[in-house]
């Protein structure tokens, strides 16, 4: 009787440390087109998930809720260039978080786009999508390399980057962004318990 209660008790305590231990959400959130800015999403989201202990959501920004902005942790935002700026669903989607009480204070944020051409206004979207994400309060960052200092970022239709798919070399950009973001948060979480 006494070893089934001790067992009993050991699997209570044991599901307790298991259940009770939620993973770090990284929202990963991007509007696209022709499918350039989707498969960068879908690099980072690739560099996110090789970070054990964190939860990766890789989603249209048309399909995130208001609940899924206020539990991720961190929250990267991608839009292509559309005449040197963001994409106006993509600045509509930024205009809709809540601001009321600050829930997005302190919560990382990262950006990353595609543009159509070298020098379109890739570094300019980035900083665009930074910018509104300070004004939240959140934390931002940029990629893993110096070349990717203000995010990840993707030319999709000049010279030798003409084509469906996307160059390997920003995809790793992504991926480095991706996996950066998702151990900050892993450190960010540990230095709060």
């Amino acid at each position: 009787m006494r070893r089934s209660l001790s067992f009993a008790i050991g699997l209570f305590l044991l599901s307790l440390s298991v259940y009770g231990q939620q993973k770090s959400l990284v929202l990963i959130t991007y509007y696209s087109q022709s499918g350039s800015t989707k498969q960068l999403a879908e690099a980072i989201g690739e560099g996110a998930r090789s970070v054990e202990g964190v939860e990766v959501v890789v989603l249209p920004i048309a399909e995130v809720t208001q609940q899924q902005l206020i539990d991720a942790q961190a929250i990267l935002v991608g839009s292509p260039v559309y005449n040197g700026n963001i994409a106006p669903t993509v600045q509509e989607f930024i205009n809709s978080w809540p601001f009321e009480g600050r829930p997005m204070k302190d919560k990382l944020g990262a950006a990353f786009v595609t543009g159509g051409g070298i020098s379109i206004g890739e570094e300019g979207v980035m900083l665009d999508i930074l910018r509104a994400m300070l004004i939240q309060g959140m934390l931002v960052l940029g990629g893993e390399e110096v070349e990717a200092a203000f995010g990840a970022s993707a030319i999709t239709g000049e010279g030798p980057f003409k084509g469906e798919k996307l160059d390997s070399i920003f995809l790793i950009k992504g991926v480095g962004l991706g996996k950066r973001v998702a151990e900050k948060v892993l450190d960010l979480h540990h230095s709060k318990k």
